[in-house]
């Protein structure tokens, strides 16, 4: 899957509830709630790619978050689309389930290196 110039990306940054071990919490994020993205449910919300960055804050204790998602979309109106949409919606739904915190940005990459 491509992420070709013009396509907007969606940046979720991530504190962990505080009841949740990072297993727990990285266990869910990745066996849980990315499958609101995945399979078929990519194929109807147009997402191009998503990448989960967990950091475990044990090993980078001055880290001010415990991890950050990121999900391309071909464009701004095809985030919005996606996000308003069911699969979207499940998916914000399910963020309380193991988050405490979700600081959102909407960016443009712009590639230095190859």
């Amino acid at each position: 899957m491509s992420t070709e110039p013009g396509t907007v990306k969606f940046v979720g940054s991530i504190i962990k509830r505080n009841d949740l071990s990072f297993e727990e919490f990285l266990k869910h994020w990745t066996e849980v709630h990315t499958t609101f993205w995945t399979g078929a449910n990519a194929e109807a919300t147009h997402l191009l790619k998503y990448v989960v960055n967990p950091i475990d804050r044990r090993q980078h204790p001055d880290s001010p978050i415990d991890g950050f998602a990121e999900l391309w979309f071909p464009s701004q109106q095809a985030l919005d689309d996606a996000f308003a949409g069911a699969i979207g919606q499940a998916a914000m739904a399910d963020m309380p389930n193991f988050t405490e915190r979700l600081f959102i940005a909407y960016v443009v990459e712009i590639p230095v290196v190859p």
